[in-house]
């Protein structure tokens, strides 16, 4: 495991912010590839490597399975509320 201290993680998350990733896996079955999102979730860029690195690397048909990275566009990150806008949707609508 890595700590807040790790020169690695800490370039890392310099270079790369707090950019999310999803690992994409690809499936061939009967000649057609289908992609799913990797358990659904997304990923820094720290966490997402060492998946992808050990999905790699225990993946025993590489004919069938391959595992990419894909940067999450940040349209579909879900926004945080403030106070300021939940008070305003609770007041009474003018119409």
């Amino acid at each position: 495991m890595t700590t807040k201290n790790d020169p690695i993680e800490n370039k890392a998350r310099e270079h790369f912010g707090d950019r999310k990733y999803f690992i994409i896996e690809k499936e061939v079955f009967l000649g057609t590839p289908r992609y799913s999102i990797h358990k659904g979730k997304m990923y820094d860029i720290t966490s997402a490597t060492r998946i992808l690195l050990a999905l790699d690397t225990l993946n025993d048909d590489r004919e069938k399975y391959s595992y990419h990275l894909q940067e999450v566009d940040k349209g579909l990150l879900p926004l945080v509320l403030t106070d300021e806008v939940e008070e305003k949707e609770q007041s009474e609508m003018p119409f």
